[in-house]
């Protein structure tokens, strides 16, 4: 009779060991590379002050459409990371024209890395 309940133990045992990595694998595959927001660019010349000035819209709302649900500091970090996030997807090119946009005069705050 002991030999049984060695064994349903041993069993159980094991089952209990392997429950955290089947979460772990479960939880890494649902994880996605998908961008969670898309900005439409191609239609604008960044280095205009009036299209750079557009993007930074496009980008602001689409920052706020990717942390809807959040509040306070929660809100402010989540907008923080997109932001970086945003200036890090930037191209160079990218970049070279909204700095040309904000020496002409656009006020958009995505021009400095």
């Amino acid at each position: 009779m002991s030999k049984i309940v060695n064994r349903i133990a041993a069993i159980a045992a094991l089952a209990l060991a392997a429950t955290p990595i089947i979460g772990l694998t479960a939880a890494h595959a649902g994880e996605t590379n998908a961008p969670i927001a898309r900005i439409k660019v191609g239609d604008l010349n960044l280095s205009n002050p009036a299209d750079a000035s557009e993007f930074a819209d496009r980008a602001r709302s689409a920052g706020q459409r990717a942390c809807s649900g959040l509040r306070g500091l929660s809100m402010r970090a989540c907008l923080m990371d997109f932001n970086e996030d945003l200036r890090d997807a930037l191209s160079e090119r990218q970049v070279t024209e909204l700095r040309m946009a904000q020496r002409a005069g656009a006020n958009i705050k995505l021009a400095t890395n």
